[in-house]
């Protein structure tokens, strides 16, 4: 079998890693209400863990938040260092574009935590920020070695995300430091914005699904 690397960046493949894309076209219109629910248990957990197994179920859902063209989802994936260790995002979202593939990390948090406390940027937010630099970093600096293992992860690296907490009012402050992290590329976002998301395209799905289906009588 071919690696990755040796494919026509320009072209996009049937599979990585023996994985075909991800159907983002097929959203099912109770998506929203069993996402609800792992939040719900993720919350009285308070971890992500719920939500991590959750969207590795159904990946279709972390992608409306980035909307992409054709994508792939990768849940703990290991990145190769040099010493042989191994680095692993919660998630890898490979969109292959017309320029190629672009690479998204995504970073998740517990619904309970916030990425914003009185004095500035949480703790765990700047923890996820410093993952995703690490990430990012190993993925430039060694992307032979991970090419060997068929990922061409050097290639492009869109926006990457931190999802953690739940929706609340901020201060313009905190608002600003949140959006300076956006000079990084990195968009923070809070489970309700995700869920919404999927409402949205859950909604968006199921009313071209009934348009279909009168062009058909």
């Amino acid at each position: 079998m071919r690696k990755l690397f040796d494919l026509d960046p320009y072209r996009i493949p049937s599979q990585i890693l023996g994985k075909p894309p991800v159907d983002f076209l097929r959203i099912s219109a109770d998506l929203p209400r069993r996402f609800s629910k792992a939040l719900g248990i993720a919350e009285a957990q308070r971890s992500e863990r719920p939500i991590q197994l959750f969207l590795e179920q159904f990946p279709v859902a972390l992608l409306c938040l980035v909307r992409p063209h054709t994508a792939w989802v990768f849940p703990r994936l290991a990145l190769q260092n040099a010493l042989g260790g191994g680095f692993e995002p919660d998630f890898l979202i490979c969109d292959w574009t017309s320029l190629g593939p672009e690479w998204t990390v995504v970073e998740l948090e517990s619904p309970t935590m916030q990425p914003v406390n009185a004095r500035g940027i949480s703790a765990a937010c700047r923890h996820a920020q410093q993952q995703i630099s690490d990430y990012r970093r190993i993925m430039v600096e060694n992307t032979e070695r991970n090419e060997k293992d068929g990922l061409m992860v050097g290639h492009r690296q869109a926006k990457s995300w931190i999802i953690m907490g739940r929706r609340l009012q901020i201060s313009r402050a905190n608002q600003s430091r949140l959006a300076d992290l956006r000079q990084e590329n990195i968009e923070v976002a809070t489970y309700d914005r995700l869920l919404e998301e999927c409402e949205a395209m859950a909604d968006y799905r199921a009313r071209q699904r009934k348009e279909a289906a009168k062009l058909k009588r």
